[in-house]
């Protein structure tokens, strides 16, 4: 990662032919049917939790795929992405399927949307490739943007879930602690209401369905994120080694 504003995760999905190719080097063979179920799942079952009838943002909307499951509550899709690839193949789809989509080409850190303009703002596959100074500062746009709340995957590990990825160490990955998201929706403004885990048994990515808080809507945000391990030690921390 070189700076907050540039990372390799945004320029990974410009071209038309990752978007054609992304949902197929995806979920294909039998892993990638099994990893679309447990996605199709646990975003579904939140989801299913917001009242009907909403206008939702889904940010990025790469190519659309989670429209079917968003137009069983939503009357409203916008759907925003930094790729112009991506969107031109969502804009395909959206003819093809015949769900009304509006489509505009936007960044998740600085959305250009007035305060409250959508219902709830839908993320998924996001912030698992962000710093996570990016993380917090895209989850309080997506709190900004919204009236109720927002659905988003985060990529959440337990101390026991922490030693296995350390020894793993993926690249350009970003997981958190629970205490972490904790303080990462505190600073939006946003209550963790609900979660559910969408990858494999030993994957750490979950989909959580946050509430807007009334009051005090935007929480102070002054304060340091708590540590990260693997920025500064291969340490599991609170635990020892």
């Amino acid at each position: 990662m070189t700076s907050e504003g540039s990372y390799p995760a945004k320029a990974a999905y410009q071209d038309y032919s990752v978007a054609e190719r992304y949902e197929e080097l995806r979920f294909s063979g039998w892993l990638g049917r099994y990893r679309w179920r447990r996605e199709q799942a646990a975003v579904g079952a939140m989801v299913e939790r917001l009242p009907g009838g909403v206008k939702v943002l889904d940010c990025p909307c790469g190519t659309g795929r989670w429209w079917k499951v968003l137009s069983s509550r939503a009357t409203a899709i916008v759907g925003a992405d930094v790729s112009p690839g991506m969107l031109r193949y969502a804009a395909e789809r959206a003819e093809r399927s015949g769900i009304s989509v509006e489509l505009l080409e936007a960044e998740a850190e600085k959305l250009p949307f007035g305060d409250e303009s959508v219902d709830y703002t839908f993320s998924h596959a996001l912030t698992k490739h962000l710093p996570i100074p990016v993380q917090a500062n895209v989850l309080r746009e997506f709190a900004r943007v919204s009236r109720f709340g927002v659905v988003c995957s985060f990529s959440i590990f337990s101390h026991a879930s922490y030693e296995f990825w350390r020894r793993r160490r993926p690249s350009q990955s970003y997981p958190l602690l629970s205490e972490q998201l904790e303080w990462l929706a505190d600073a939006a403004g946003l209550d963790r209401e609900a979660s559910k885990k969408c990858t494999t048994p030993i994957g750490v990515e979950h989909s959580v369905l946050f509430k807007k808080r009334r009051v005090n809507l935007i929480g102070d945000s002054s304060g340091t994120i708590p540590t990260v391990p693997h920025q500064n030690s291969h340490r599991s921390p609170g635990r020892k080694c």
